[in-house]
C-alpha cells in the first residue's frame, strides 16, 4: 500500500505531536520525579501514552499486520537477537565497566520483567520499527525506514542516555531495524528488546553514560568475539542473506 505525499505528511506531523510532549517533560517533569516513588507511575503512563497514540495514528492507516505486529520471522528475530546480546554482553565484560548482579527480589524481578517486556520492548519496537518504520517505508523505501528509524531512535534517547549513550542506542536500533527488514514483523524483536533492557538493568545497575569515553579494553579477544557476534548477523542479513519469499515490510 502507497500513501500519497499529502497522507506521508499528516502521518509524519501526527508522529511529531505525539512527542511533542517529550520537551516540558525532559525540561520539568523528569528531573522532578527522578529518585522519587513517582518515577516508576509517571514511567508507566508515559509508555502507555505512546502506545495509545501509537495505535491511533497507525490504526487509521495500516492494520496490525502492516505495522509488523504478525507471526512473521519471529524465530529470526530471536536467533539474531540472542546473537546481538551476547556480542553486547562479551563485549561488555571485556571492558572495565561495571558488571554486577542485582540481590535477588521475588517482588522486583516480577515487577521488572512486567514492564521491559509488556511496556519497553512493545511499545518501543512498535512505535519504531512498526509505526515510523512503516511510515518511512511506504514514503521512500526500505533504506529510508532503516536508516531514518534507527536516527530517530538514537535522538529518543539521548535525554536519558547524553549524545554518547544515544549513539551506541542508535547502533542497536540499526540492528534491529535490519532484523526487522528480514523478519517481516516485530513480535520477536519485542522479547529481545524486552531481555536486553531487563539485562541491563540486572547487571550493569551503577553505569553512568557520561562515563563511556572513559572505557579500557582489559580482554581484546572477548572485544573481537563480541564484535563479531554484533556485526556478523547483521552483516549477513544486508547483504548475504536471501528470503524464500518476499516480505511485505
Amino acid at each position: 500500500m502507497k500513501v500519497n505525499d499529502r497522507t506521508n505528511v499528516s502521518v509524519f506531523a501526527e508522529i511529531l505531536l505525539l512527542f511533542l510532549p517529550a520537551l516540558p517533560a525532559y525540561l520539568w517533569l523528569w528531573p522532578n520525579v527522578q529518585g522519587t516513588s513517582w518515577i516508576d507511575l509517571v514511567q508507566v503512563i508515559t509508555y502507555l501514552y505512546f502506545l495509545g497514540g501509537g495505535l491511533f495514528i497507525g490504526l487509521r492507516r495500516w492494520n496490525l499486520d502492516q505495522l509488523g505486529l504478525n507471526r512473521m520471522g519471529i524465530g529470526m528475530s530471536i536467533v539474531f537477537g540472542l546473537a546481538f546480546i551476547l556480542g553486547r554482553t562479551l563485549t561488555y565484560i571485556s571492558t572495565n565497566l561495571p558488571f554486577e548482579l542485582q540481590p535477588f527480589s521475588t517482588p522486583r524481578i516480577a515487577g521488572e520483567i512486567l514492564f521491559y517486556f509488556g511496556l519497553v520492548g512493545l511499545v518501543e519496537e512498535f512505535l519504531f520499527r512498526g509505526l515510523i518504520y512503516r511510515a518511512l517505508q511506504d514514503w521512500r523505501g526500505v533504506r529510508l525506514a532503516i536508516w531514518g528509524s534507527t536516527l530517530i531512535f538514537g535522538i529518543y534517547h539521548i535525554g536519558s542516555q547524553g549524545p554518547l549513550g544515544a549513539l551506541g542506542t542508535a547502533m542497536i536500533g540499526l540492528i534491529f531495524a535490519v532484523i526487522r527488514w528480514r523478519a517481516g514483523g516485530i513480535l520477536g524483536l519485542v522479547l529481545i528488546h524486552g531481555l536486553v533492557d531487563f539485562i541491563a538493568v540486572e547487571t550493569q545497575p551503577s553505569i553512568d553514560p557520561t562515563q563511556l569515553n572513559q572505557i579500557q579494553v582489559d580482554e581484546p579477544i572477548l572485544l573481537i568475539i563480541g564484535y563479531v557476534l554484533l556485526l556478523g548477523p547483521v552483516i549477513y542479513l544486508w547483504k548475504g542473506y536471501r528470503p524464500r519469499n518476499k516480505l511485505h515490510g
